[in-house]
């Protein structure tokens, strides 16, 4: 919208102040008889297209002031919390769906241009088994961490009886269709290998959510295919499918300018959602665990890797590269809806090859669950806590292995997090129907963690792409 960069600036804050106001006047003082209802939503999102769009400020600077008007409105309480939820589906449908109609195509010809690419099936064996090798080891750290930080903090351990009623009277219908749906989705190891061969793939990719393992495997089989054809065959195949990654990427980039609307519709609608102040005070304890298990996992272990095993000197630039990534993550609680994102950023910022990034990006996005696992560690001895269960040292460890292997097996399930918890809660015979006890916080630290998900999946490809470069130098 170049006519509102070449407002004057003066224009442009009396335009913002004048959109803000009338929203404010419509959403607090003007009765729903006289009026459609609608009209303060138009003044509100008038007043953040002249902000977000007569301003030069850059996208990560854009998404940032979208948080902060999403949490702050909400507290200030200038608009009712009704309304603030209303406007959900502006972040949760129309941005996510913008961003992640592109997600089949891309994943599809980003990893069968990456198995050509390598040319050699030794590589892509290589590369595919260091890949889940790092993916495993850094899941089993995360939960690890998690459950240190619980035993430090001991979240749960003094929940008042009244407020555990609140939780009862509140969550019980919620937390029960969640185990339903847990329960319902639990597949065994052998139903998980099979989902993994698809039957119809244009019926996986064409579901409302993906089976993104079936569509990895058959871009693998069919990059494999490619490579054992007459190269005169195969070469137009080859660069129609470059032509879609590269085509996808441009859509990611135009998502990403409905990005700041997004974020804000979301936090604000999360935020105003969220469940009474007395419950909230009573999970900090749990929250500040996960959190600080999370900020460790990050600082620690990631910044370990990028040090030690790729040999990056200057750390702290690569994670500012990484910003826009993060945010979108964190906004959108959705590694695959970020992965478009992802995968542009590090082939163009941290100068990762496409054929790891092809390959490692979208197997992250699917089963490496560093944020997740850490949460489930810090949730299983929280609940323990709340029902008076002694875990061992036996029974962590079993919460270690039943995380890193749920992450793997559940990993295109929809509602991941609750199935992993469920069949660990169960593993050490804590109620599965405890988790109603962290639903109030659950979509906050879901940004959280999904943020540390994706961080995980770029600092695997930096690692990979440094060994495979160090290979041939």
């Amino acid at each position: 919208m170049k006519f509102l960069q070449q407002l004057s600036i003066y224009t442009k804050v009396v335009l913002v102040l004048l959109f803000s106001t009338l929203s404010f006047v419509f959403f607090q003082y003007v009765s729903r008889e006289y009026y459609s209802g609608q009209l303060g939503f138009i003044f509100l999102f008038s007043a953040l297209i002249v902000l977000f769009e007569g301003f030069h400020f850059s996208l990560f600077v854009k998404i940032l002031i979208a948080l902060f008007l999403g949490v702050a409105i909400p507290f200030l309480d200038v608009i009712p919390h009704a309304d603030l939820v209303v406007m959900r589906p502006v972040g949760s449908k129309i941005f996510m769906n913008f961003l992640t109609m592109a997600l089949v195509p891309l994943v599809y010809s980003s990893i069968l241009t990456g198995v050509v690419s390598l040319g050699d099936l030794s590589k892509l064996n290589r590369i595919g088994a260091r890949t889940l090798t790092y993916y495993i080891v850094t899941t089993a750290i995360a939960i690890t961490i998690g459950l240190l930080v619980a035993n430090v903090v001991q979240p749960g351990n003094h929940i008042d009886p009244q407020v555990k009623e609140q939780f009862l009277g509140k969550f019980e219908e919620v937390a029960q269709k969640k185990v339903s749906q847990a329960t319902k989705n639990k597949k065994t190891l052998f139903e998980t290998v099979q989902s993994v061969f698809p039957k119809n793939i244009l019926s996986e990719a064409g579901d409302e959510r993906p089976n993104m393992l079936s569509l990895i495997f058959f871009a693998i089989v069919s990059g494999l295919a490619l490579l054992k054809i007459d190269q005169k065959l195969a070469a137009p195949v080859i660069a129609f499918f470059m032509g879609i990654t590269e085509m996808t990427i441009q859509l990611v980039i135009m998502a990403m300018r409905l990005a700041p609307y997004g974020v804000f519709a979301i936090i604000g609608s999360t935020i105003a959602s969220t469940q009474s102040f007395d419950l909230l005070v009573a999970l900090v304890p749990f929250s500040i665990a996960v959190i600080v298990g999370l900020f460790l996992h990050v600082t620690l272990i990631n910044t370990v890797s990028l040090k030690l095993l790729s040999k990056k000197k200057n750390v702290l630039k690569i994670f500012a590269s990484m910003k826009e990534v993060i945010l979108t993550a964190f906004s959108t609680s959705s590694s695959g809806a970020t992965m478009p994102l992802t995968l542009k950023t590090v082939k163009k910022d941290l100068g990762v090859g496409p054929d790891v990034a092809g390959f490692v990006i979208p197997l992250g996005a699917t089963i490496n669950m560093d944020g997740t696992a850490l949460f489930q560690g810090v949730s299983a001895l929280f609940l323990a806590n709340i029902y008076g269960i002694h875990l061992t040292l036996g029974d962590q460890l079993t919460v270690i292995g039943m995380a890193v292997l749920a992450s793997i097996g559940t990993a295109a399930v929809p509602g991941v997090g609750v199935v992993i918890l469920t069949m660990i809660l169960v593993s050490v015979n804590i109620p599965p129907e405890g988790i109603l006890f962290i639903l109030p916080v659950n979509n906050l630290l879901d940004m959280l963690r999904t943020a540390v998900n994706v961080i995980g999946d770029m600092v695997c490809a930096v690692y990979i792409d440094h060994v495979e470069k160090s290979r041939t130098s």
